[in-house]
């Protein structure tokens, strides 16, 4: 079963993981980030090319975004439509959009994985099971490869409206904040607290 097919229904069902609505960095300081200047001619770019198709958003907006993050963060990876399969799970399969990893490895996933970002053409609250049963299936690959993340976060946006996860214990936190890219600074200085949660993991 693709992740896509998930409801918030089946992961209760099968999973025990329950969803619930709240407002994630309310209490964080968020330190913006500005958009180098290769991000900003890329999403200028953007502008003017056709993005009709969640896979033009994917290539135009988000992952020059995901890019940045890699930039100013050379030692974590990043994996575009690369397979998360969790073995002996045949409902746990599929090719997330973009997975983020602790490690720096280039030629395959690696663990740990902390992030999943999963891109919609339309409403992306059609998105946040998909990405919750990914989640969950990092957190899962993270067990089996000795690396026991509990925390994971994932991130759904259409290229223009984002919206942040966490799965922490078998709760799904949604963030009930929207981000916008005309705020990229805020978006990308949420990506920056994230990385920067899960090195502090990796110090504990």
């Amino acid at each position: 079963m693709a992740y896509s097919n998930f409801t918030f229904a089946k992961l209760k069902k099968d999973y025990n993981i329950e969803q619930k609505d709240v407002f994630l960095f309310n209490n964080i300081a968020i330190e913006h980030k500005e958009a180098s200047q290769r991000l900003k001619d890329d999403l200028q770019e953007a502008k003017e090319i056709p993005l009709m198709t969640e896979k033009a958003k994917s290539e135009a907006i988000i992952y020059p975004i995901i890019k940045e993050i890699r930039r100013k963060n050379p030692q974590i990876g990043i994996f575009s439509g690369y397979a998360l399969n969790i073995e002996g799970n045949k409902d746990l399969q599929g090719n997330p959009d973009f997975m983020i990893s602790a490690k720096a490895q280039k030629s395959s996933v690696e663990a740990p994985i902390f992030c999943m970002v999963e891109a919609k053409n339309g409403v992306i609250e059609e998105g946040y099971a998909q990405c919750a049963a990914e989640m969950y299936a990092a957190r899962l690959f993270n067990q089996d490869m000795n690396e026991p993340y509990e925390t994971i976060y994932g991130a759904v946006t259409n290229a223009f409206d984002w919206v942040f996860l966490k799965l922490e214990n078998k709760i799904v936190l949604i963030d009930r904040e929207r981000y916008f890219l005309n705020d990229l600074p805020k978006i990308l200085g949420i990506f920056q607290y994230i990385v920067d949660s899960i090195h502090a993991q990796q110090l504990a």
